[in-house]
């Protein structure tokens, strides 16, 4: 395939509101392209709708939610009325609540896997049709390592987010020939902006100044998978490759350095934390 440009190419962007997310539009806006900014928090798109006008990007907010199927295909239909075709899908919404997996409800974990996992599969069964017809488009995943880490207390965030490995790597094998590609990000813990640094800021908790992944290499690295058409690229601090390797082939190891570097500890006093803010939430609803 032909190296993919960027330069007023129409992305659908998901999970644009905070996050890696307005990194992400920055990065894409400094190639020229543009963007539709998909998230539920409308004032966070504004915020980035502000960032990718200034990154000299053009920008259309649209604020829904990618789990509800009347929103996908609004969404889709405005963004292609108003920016044209969609070239690009950039599925990055998602998140987890951080707690034991056996205190959350059936809702609650099919809520995990339809943000994190279903969604994505069905907004890019969603734009495929059209990318066959110009036998022009990428897919952009980005999943995480913290199935492959054994991360504590993200049972169903681990298996959607290596659900979505998977996915793009049967999808880029059955499309690639036909001119439509896609891409997965496997990120490791990233700094400033990820859900970590949300999470230590809300439990009071202080991340170690190494061993992140700064948010505008996520950016970068979104961009540099798309334009050179990369099956996976695995975003750690250090020898990221190496480290996924070794991550696969010894399972048990993950488990090991989150118990050594106390993460295990640091895990069950944020999973206690929302235990309590969910029964508290609880007795406010019930009355």
């Amino acid at each position: 395939m032909a190296r993919f440009q960027l330069e007023g190419a129409t992305v659908l962007l998901t999970g644009a509101s905070r996050g890696i997310g307005p990194h992400i539009a920055t990065a894409l806006a400094r190639r020229g392209a543009r963007i539709a900014l998909v998230a539920r928090n409308a004032a966070g798109l504004a915020s980035t709708e502000k960032l990718v006008t200034e990154a000299g990007g053009q920008a259309l907010v649209l604020p829904a939610d990618i789990t509800a199927p009347a929103d996908r295909h609004a969404l889709l239909e405005r963004a292609e009325s108003e920016l044209g075709p969609i070239d690009v899908l950039v599925n990055n919404a998602g998140g987890d609540p951080q707690r034991q997996f056996h205190n959350l409800t059936e809702q609650e974990i099919q809520g995990i896997l339809d943000l994190n996992l279903t969604s994505a599969v069905i907004l890019s069964r969603l734009v495929l049709p059209g990318m066959l017809g110009r036998q022009h488009g990428h897919i952009v995943n980005i999943s995480s390592m913290a199935g492959r880490t054994g991360f504590p207390y993200t049972e169903s965030y681990a298996a959607a987010k290596d659900g979505l490995i998977g996915f793009t790597r049967v999808l880029r094998a059955d499309y690639r020939s036909q001119g439509v590609s896609g891409s997965t990000l496997i990120l490791g813990p990233v700094g400033e902006a990820g859900v970590g640094a949300r999470t230590a800021q809300e439990v009071g908790l202080k991340l170690p100044p190494v061993g992140l992944v700064s948010p505008a290499k996520v950016g970068a690295q979104t961009v540099r998978a798309i334009t050179r058409d990369k099956a996976e690229l695995a975003v750690l601090p250090g020898p990221g490759r190496a480290m996924r390797a070794i991550m696969d082939r010894f399972p048990g190891l993950g488990p090991s350095m989150n118990r050594l570097a106390r993460v295990d500890r640091t895990m069950i006093t944020v999973a206690e934390y929302r235990e309590r803010e969910a029964r508290r939430v609880e007795h406010l609803t019930t009355g």
